[in-house]
């Protein structure tokens, strides 16, 4: 509920690294399982849970009711990467994928968190009414 008082851009943003925070859990905890028979490694939809997170911020500045900032509101759905049928043992974790992954997400991240400052940046700038305040 907090994101509704805020910058709406710094609400989606901070959204956005929720997410990333979720893929980053997500990566290292396949690379700790890579050798743990029958682990299905799992990926997040990213863009899927990041348009919910657009279309909300769309709907709140419609000024239509979206779903409450409860914690869950960046939650992405979590997918199971099923193992190749040469996988003796069952288990779907490539490590060299993850940690493309794993750099990919914390490029983004670092990205994602340039943008905010920016932003935050800016709104000093605009309070303190071009810096003469």
């Amino acid at each position: 509920m907090a994101g509704r008082f805020l910058d709406p851009v710094l609400s989606t943003l901070s959204r956005s690294l929720d997410l990333r925070m979720q893929q980053h859990g997500l990566a290292t905890s396949n690379i700790a399982n890579a050798q743990t028979p029958e682990y299905r490694a799992k990926r997040l939809d990213f863009e899927a849970a990041f348009n919910r997170v657009l279309e909300s911020a769309e709907a709140q500045a419609d000024g239509v009711a979206a779903f409450e900032d409860d914690g869950m509101a960046a939650a992405g759905e979590v997918d199971e990467i099923e193992a190749p049928a040469w996988s003796e043992d069952g288990n779907s974790v490539n490590p060299d994928e993850e940690m493309v992954v794993l750099v990919t997400n914390n490029m983004l991240f670092n990205a994602t968190v340039e943008a905010m400052n920016r932003r935050l940046a800016m709104l000093e700038y605009a309070a303190t009414d071009g810096g003469r305040g």
